[in-house]
């Protein structure tokens, strides 16, 4: 073997599925023990003369290939192989693409959460104060509502994609907080309704009523720009004044989704939070992203279509090109969609389970956020959970996810619509972090916050389902994020002035071990000590009571039983039926006779095997 040159050189290594190809073959002279053929390469320490460092580990998502890149030392010679021999068999562990259904979201509208400079604005150095109760809580990744500059309280159309809302905090700040998530090994996913502009974003700006605007990145629907496509708006209307709280109106207009320059910047856009420093470690970058309303033919317009291959395919392979770890997942546009036909067609890894939180609900499935849908018979109907858990598994192939809920930034709280039932708050919680798909708890529903939404007729009414965390049961604690206070009649009737952030408040729960915190954290823990709670097979089991819901996780030798009562009145539940002798109680209270259990209304009990 000849000498190597004197300035240090690169040596890329190829491998590609499980066989050796053969330039591995030829350089190693037998095949090394992949096991796997996806997932992230990860070295450990060796002391191997010669070798300065390995830059980069990756398997392609899409070709199985690996790419390694090792830098040498000069005048390696004869040992270099060997030695490569040794890193590659001995000390490159392959691990798995990540199982989402591992992690346990905690969707939060950051202005509402915790405030740190006096403003009433909840910001991101704020958020980092309250890492330790999100890890108290146990709660395992953060989504956060938009972060861009924007005239809406709640951002979700910027006015500059590229800055951070000042009240928010800074780019530093935003940094920052990422590290803090990343080195408490949590995740982060960002929020992205990249769709439209606001007034005030320099693209509308330029080119409203100036047809020789150079960017083109607003769709006009006419030769003199005098009619830009807007949401919520027939085509072709004329322009429209959005009120805004406080009280302001702004425009929002689509961007020309057809234009190849707005879909490279997408794709760049979306690309640059993956690795924002772009040094190949993601420490700073997001872990995943939420897209906003997204839609195949945007607003059923005609105008934009084709969009999850044209649009959505090449914007999340960049991201995954980056991070093949990236999660992406989507918020259909059409709520009675179970979003397998957004998944499946545009690359996304999951959707959320709005016909699964309706079912919940005991509510027809509403069409958006505009309404709450038609009651549908009772809350917490076992038949129709069942059902809906059933399709909802059928539509999803392995390798896709669905992100379970209860309530969320647009809906009522589940508190109000059980009007503060501490049965069914603990049943829902139940189903919310024990069947199949990934749980996402809404700031605030760990404690049962009530908000109802409002009719004033524009952003406001969302408020009462964006308040505050009630850390206190007092809003003039320090922190405390009532941006909104004596603003209007959202204010007069907030729970802090009803009476019921003295009853919910975290300070009051924390001193209750009985609490609906406490049970929230006891689920947690349970999904997180039970492999099969996150990653186990679903089997629903009827009995003759049709108000008990019974359904089990199964993983490997483990199998876990879920026991609900979701009635008004008692229920038996005899184990016997189920080889008695082999269950152990987990987690409930309801009390035992032989292999009886006498539950009470809205009760639970979970059981191991």
């Amino acid at each position: 073997m000849q000498s190597l040159p004197q300035r240090p050189v690169v040596l890329s290594v190829l491998a590609y599925g499980h066989g050796a190809p053969a330039i591995l073959r030829a350089c190693l002279w037998r095949e090394p023990p992949w096991g796997q053929t996806s997932g992230l390469l990860a070295a450990a320490p060796v002391d191997v003369p010669g070798l300065s460092w390995a830059k980069k580990y990756k398997r392609s998502r899409l070709s199985g290939m690996v790419i390694l890149k090792i830098r040498l030392k000069r005048n390696m010679k004869k040992w270099i192989l060997p030695s490569l021999f040794i890193l590659l068999s001995n000390q490159v562990a392959v691990s798995q693409q990540p199982n989402w259904n591992d992690e346990i979201i905690y969707h939060v509208m950051p202005r509402s959460f915790y405030d740190s400079n006096g403003d009433l604005h909840g910001d991101l150095n704020g958020f980092v104060e309250k890492l330790d109760y999100l890890q108290t809580l146990g709660v395992t990744a953060i989504l956060f509502t938009p972060l861009y500059e924007s005239g809406f309280y709640h951002n979700y159309f910027p006015t500059d994609y590229e800055k951070i809302d000042p009240e928010y905090g800074t780019m530093q700040d935003y940094i920052h907080f990422v590290e803090e998530v990343h080195r408490r090994k949590m995740k982060f996913f960002m929020d992205m309704e990249t769709q439209y502009v606001q007034s005030g974003h320099r693209w509308f700006d330029t080119s409203y009523q100036n047809p020789n605007s150079p960017s083109g990145f607003v769709y006009y629907s006419d030769a003199q720009n005098r009619y830009p496509e807007q949401i919520f708006r027939p085509a072709g209307s004329e322009l429209y004044e959005y009120r805004a709280w406080p009280d302001q109106s702004f425009n929002i207009a689509t961007l020309d989704l057809n234009n190849p320059d707005v879909k490279n910047w997408m794709i760049d856009f979306y690309a640059y939070w993956v690795d924002p420093d772009k040094d190949g470690t993601f420490n700073d970058g997001v872990d995943g992203f939420r897209v906003d309303h997204i839609m195949d033919d945007l607003d059923n317009k005609g105008l934009f279509t084709n969009l999850y291959e044209d649009l959505w395919q090449p914007v999340f392979r960049r991201c995954r090109k980056i991070n093949p770890d990236i999660f992406i997942f989507a918020e259909q546009a059409d709520w009675t969609e179970f979003g397998s036909d957004v998944v499946l067609r545009s690359g996304a890894d999951g959707a959320f389970s709005f016909p699964l939180r309706f079912a919940i609900a005991g509510k027809e499935v509403s069409s958006g956020m505009f309404s709450e849908g038609i009651d549908a018979g009772d809350v917490l109907n076992p038949t129709l959970i069942y059902e809906t858990v059933e399709t909802t598994l059928q539509q999803f192939p392995k390798g896709t996810y669905t992100i379970n809920f209860i309530e969320n930034h647009d809906t009522q709280r589940w508190a109000s619509l059980v009007e503060n039932h501490d049965g069914k708050l603990r049943a829902a919680a139940v189903l919310n972090l024990l069947l199949p798909g990934i749980p996402s708890i809404y700031y605030g529903q760990e404690l049962g916050v009530t908000g109802t939404v409002g009719k004033w007729g524009y952003d406001v009414n969302h408020i009462p389902v964006r308040e505050a965390f009630p850390w206190t049961p007092d809003p003039d604690t320090p922190g405390t994020a009532v941006f909104y206070k004596d603003t209007g009649p959202w204010w007069d009737q907030s729970y802090y002035l009803d009476g019921g952030s003295a009853r919910f408040a975290l300070s009051v729960q924390e001193q209750n071990p009985r609490s609906l915190w406490n049970h929230y954290r006891n689920l947690i823990a349970l999904r997180k000590e039970h492999a099969a709670f996150r990653q186990g097979d679903y089997q629903s089991i009827q009995v003759n009571n049709p108000n008990l819901m019974i359904f089990s996780r199964t993983l490997d030798e483990q199998t876990l039983l879920v026991v609900l009562n979701l009635a008004s009145e008692g229920a038996t539940f005899d184990l016997s039926d189920m080889d008695a002798q082999n269950w152990e109680k987990i987690y409930g209270d309801a009390p035992k006779s032989e292999n009886s259990f006498s539950l009470k209304a809205y009760d639970f009990l979970v059981f191991k095997r």
